[in-house]
This record gives structure tokens, C-alpha cells and sequence, in this order.
């Protein structure tokens, strides 16, 4: 982690990132076109790109009558899209500016891939995240329903089970019915909040093993529950959870990255927020403005 903070502290870094993208995105723009709006240039990377997406899904090589409607295609696109741009239609559409957002956060994403993190960042990553990663307390036990239907006073009458329990009345011939399991086994935390609820959950995983107690309540009714086995929550090793490990780390990395790209970016434009109009027609003072250079708060 202190490899990436001291990396990302590196203004050359920040200025080869930002612009490597605008050099890759210069030149995906300028191979599609040329100086002349109305002159476009199929270039042999593009026939190549066609006719190895045609193969790809065709699982051959497209005929030249073929390459040649692929290619009558692509011009099509071409010129629809720069007759839509020179009729404006591009602008002030949200979708086009959430297209164009988008894709230029992949193309920073794509820049901003960094070699494998080594051990060293990956266990700092673990312990500095653990709840993402943690083993979940696992519990094997037994339960008894208590129909509230049929006990006006489940505290009595779950007392009363427990008294014959203790007494050694077989668990088969106490409770009331009942589609739940009267057996669980090694579930988990998550996994009995599921069918109990959360606060029971929480209760049961505290139990000690080895007797019948209760009643817990869930929005069923009351238990009696006997813990037989319970394996305590823990923070795993590294080797235990290492892919999960890596894709959040390379997940948060990937993420830093393209925020200090957008603000370098950022940095170049003034913004101004303008205060809606007054009742009488006309706009006050701006609300805001920042400056280039100003944008990193």
C-alpha cells in the first residue's frame, strides 16, 4: 500500500497517464477520419479489425463479397455519425454524454493497469480490510419451535420444555411442529440470520456448546436451542482467500488511479456554477467557480 501511495504521489505519473490516454484517444479518432469532413479513409487496420470480428463470430473468413458489405457497412456507420454531429445531434443528449463519460473511463482504466501486487501488498490489503474477508463463526446445533399460537406465555412455557429437557425428555417429544430443520450443521453466521433472523443469529453464535437454553425469538416465535459444535470467526491467511484478495486490491488500485487521472484532467477546465434565475428573469452572482488547478479539493 505504501508503494502505491508513494507511486501515486509522482506528478510524472500523473502526466504520462493522462497523456498516453490522449495520445491513444487522438489516434482512435484520427484513424476513423481524416482532415477533410467529407473524405473517409478505410485504413487496412480497419479491414483487418472487420474481417477478424466476421471470423470470430463465423468461425471463418468472410468471402470478398463479404469483406466488401462489411466494409460498405462500416462507411455507412461513418457517414450517418458525422452527419448526426453536423446536425448537432450529438449535443445536449445525456446519453451520448454518459457513452462518451463511459468511454473514456474504460480507456483510463485500460491505462491505468498496473503490474501483479506481490505478497507484501496483498497481506497489507487483508489486514486492512477484514471484514471483506473474514471467516464467518460457524455453529452446529439443534432447535425447538414454540408456536406462539399455542403458548400464551412463551417465557413460561419455554422454561417449562427446559425443565423436562434437563430432566432428560427426549427432544423428539418437546416443541411444536414446525418446517424449519431441528438440525443445523457448521452454518454459518449469514446462513441462520437467513432463516432466524439477524438478533438470533447474533445470540446463538455467542452460546456456549453442550445444553439446552432459550428461548431466542425470531419473527417465527421462540427456540430452544442446544449449540452441540461452534468454530470461532477468523481473519483467513493470505493463501486461503488470495484471488478474492487480489481482485478488491487491483478493484480499490485501478479506482485511485483513474481518480488522479480525472483530477489532473480536472485541473485544466474553470468551472462556474451558475444560480438558478430570480423570480424577476435574471441570475445572480455565480455560486461557485474553481479554476484550473483549483479542482483537487
Amino acid at each position: 500500500m505504501q508503494r502505491i501511495k508513494s507511486l501515486l504521489r509522482e506528478p510524472l505519473i500523473h502526466f504520462l497517464l493522462i497523456g498516453a490516454g490522449l495520445f491513444l484517444l487522438f489516434g482512435l479518432t484520427q484513424e476513423s477520419g481524416s482532415d477533410a469532413p467529407n473524405r473517409i479513409v478505410v485504413s487496412p487496420s480497419q479491414v483487418e479489425q472487420l474481417a477478424a470480428r466476421f471470423k470470430s463470430t463465423w468461425i471463418r473468413p468472410p468471402t470478398e463479397a463479404e469483406l466488401a458489405g462489411l466494409i460498405e457497412g462500416y462507411v455507412r456507420d461513418e457517414v450517418y455519425y458525422r452527419e448526426a454531429l453536423a446536425m448537432g445531434l450529438d449535443q445536449n443528449d445525456p446519453q451520448v454524454r454518459q457513452r462518451m463519460r463511459m468511454k473514456l473511463e474504460f480507456l483510463l482504466e485500460d491505462l491505468t493497469a498496473a503490474d501483479a501486487p506481490n505478497d507484501e501488498e496483498l497481506n497489507a490489503y487483508l489486514r486492512l480490510h477484514p471484514d471483506k474477508f473474514r471467516v464467518e463463526p460457524q455453529v452446529s446445533f439443534r432447535q425447538l419451535y414454540l408456536d406462539p399460537d399455542k403458548h400464551r406465555d412463551l417465557e413460561a412455557a419455554a422454561q417449562s420444555m427446559l425443565a423436562r429437557l434437563h430432566g432428560g425428555a427426549s427432544p423428539e417429544s418437546t416443541g411444536d411442529p414446525t418446517l424449519l430443520q431441528h438440525e443445523y450443521r457448521a452454518a454459518t453466521q449469514s446462513d441462520i440470520a437467513r432463516s432466524f433472523g439477524q438478533a438470533f443469529a447474533r445470540e446463538l453464535v455467542a452460546l456456549e456448546p453442550g445444553a439446552w437454553t432459550g428461548p431466542l425469538y425470531s419473527g417465527l416465535g421462540g427456540h430452544l436451542v442446544l449449540v452441540t459444535d461452534r468454530e470461532e470467526g477468523r481473519l483467513p491467511e493470505l493463501d486461503e482467500v488470495r484471488p478474492q484478495v487480489e481482485r478488491e486490491y487491483r478493484a480499490q488500485r485501478r479506482q485511485v488511479l483513474k481518480d488522479v487521472a480525472y483530477q489532473k484532467l480536472r485541473e485544466g477546465y474553470e468551472v462556474v456554477i451558475a444560480p438558478p434565475a430570480t423570480a424577476g428573469g435574471t441570475s445572480g452572482e455565480a455560486i461557485a467557480a474553481t479554476r484550473p488547478g483549483e479542482g483537487r479539493q
